[in-house]
């Protein structure tokens, strides 16, 4: 049964891979990819055994993605320079191909930049921008650190808020797998952001000095790396809100404006190369969010899967989201964007 599931599951993903590489190869209308991507980590880095699964892709498969989009006969673009030739109604490719960075990672400079510099890909990383310059990092991640330390008691008293979240979980000791913190990390977006960071950060006490950001090496990007990468026209950025807070559980319009506007007005004083583009923390969207969006910026990425046609929306773009467990080879990947089509 097994073997059968197996040789089931290998046709249908070449029959998906298949699809996907006919449809992107005879595109004959103006169509764009996006495609997205979070951190870069070696295979080897042990960041690894601290972040979700589907947030991480490696250089070596970031650069065979660059390798098939080549072989595609697609343009690599930046993204707003085919918007802007889009509603200039100047020619566009066939296909062209936008590569995308959520949340400004500094391993996206350490390891993704040098595979864009060599390969003279233009790039946009969505900057996160209250983040920049400091050594703080996601409440995931700060969840995972805490969830995969040895010897930390999740019976704490201060750890009492995770309990209803952690499931079978709840009796194991730590450190937990990977798998299990990433399914707790699911059951926590029921929460507001920041009601789980000030749960943190009460919690501080029970954390061990392996759990502590304040002693890790900055995990988001610098200034002095922003500009650097900005400096050959090649990489540009966007904005992603100013704490990643997802906009539905804002609750006042202060709040969305300090997020939406706040992050556009940390962009122009940053003086790099910026774009008026802005990219849904979690893919939510709200209606009064949606309108300030369309307020301070020309053009709004979300978590719709897709591609875009010239008559797409500009607030309404599909991306491709892409880490090592979907896209490993030209065949996953390629399947991953056919499955999507079909």
């Amino acid at each position: 049964m097994a073997t059968l599931r197996s040789f089931l599951k290998f046709w249908m993903l070449s029959a998906f891979a298949a699809y996907g590489w006919m449809r992107l190869k005879l595109t004959r209308s103006p169509t764009l990819i996006i495609l997205t991507y979070h951190r870069v980590l070696p295979e080897y880095a042990g960041e690894r055994t601290r972040e979700q699964p589907g947030m991480v892709i490696s250089p070596a498969n970031l650069q065979r993605h660059i390798t098939l989009v080549r072989s595609l006969g697609a343009t690599p673009v930046h993204l707003d320079e085919w918007l802007r030739k889009k509603n200039a109604g100047e020619a566009l490719p066939a296909l062209s191909v936008a590569f995308t960075f959520d949340d400004g990672w500094r391993d996206n400079y350490l390891y993704g930049y040098p595979v864009l510099r060599q390969e003279q890909i233009p790039a946009t990383i969505f900057l996160v921008t209250g983040m920049v310059d400091t050594r703080d990092t996601f409440w995931p991640e700060k969840v995972i650190r805490l969830l995969r330390t040895p010897g930390i008691s999740l019976s704490d008293q201060s750890l009492a808020w995770l309990q209803p979240y952690l499931g079978d979980a709840g009796n194991k000791s730590t450190p937990l797998s990977l798998l299990e913190a990433d399914e707790i990390i699911n059951r926590l977006k029921d929460l507001d952001d920041a009601t789980i960071i000030g749960h943190l950060q009460h919690a501080a006490s029970s954390l061990t000095a392996d759990t502590n950001e304040a002693d890790q090496a900055p995990a988001i990007l610098q200034h002095t790396e922003l500009e650097e990468m900005s400096g050959e026209n090649l990489v540009k950025y966007g904005a992603h809100t100013r704490n990643h807070f997802r906009l539905n559980r804002l609750n006042s319009k202060e709040a969305l404006e300090e997020q939406i506007a706040g992050c556009q007005s940390d962009l122009e004083t940053m003086n790099v190369a910026s774009v008026p583009i802005f990219c849904y923390p979690n893919g939510d969207i709200t209606d009064g969010g949606e309108q300030l969006v369309a307020d301070h910026y020309q053009a709004a990425c979300t978590t719709k899967t897709g591609w875009n046609r010239a008559s797409r929306n500009d607030f309404d773009l599909h991306r491709f989201n892409l880490h090592d467990g979907n896209s490993s080879t030209a065949r996953t990947l390629l399947a991953t964007i056919g499955r999507s089509l079909a």
